[in-house]
């Protein structure tokens, strides 16, 4: 979780400095709704069948994760952006 709040201040300051770059955003954005949908899948399994009854908030919780991968463009998508990136494309 650290690293999360780490990654997102660093961010926030390059984006005030006008230095965000788009595979830094991608890469944010593919790390941080990879930890929260770890996080969720740890509370899903806490909370047993209840995760999947639509009348606890752990059930909206898990959904809203799991579509956080796909809004904004897919995950596997912004790992494409951060590999070009890497290789120098």
């Amino acid at each position: 979780m650290l690293a999360v709040t780490a990654f997102v201040q660093e961010c926030l300051q390059d984006y005030a400095t006008g230095n965000l770059t788009i595979p830094k955003v991608a890469a944010l954005k593919c790390f941080t709704t990879d930890i929260q949908c770890e996080v969720i899948d740890m509370l899903l399994q806490l909370f047993g069948g209840y995760g999947y009854m639509t009348e606890y908030p752990i059930s909206r919780f898990y959904t809203d994760a799991r579509v956080q991968k796909i809004y904004g463009g897919t995950n596997e998508i912004m790992k494409e952006i951060v590999a070009r990136e890497l290789v120098g494309r």
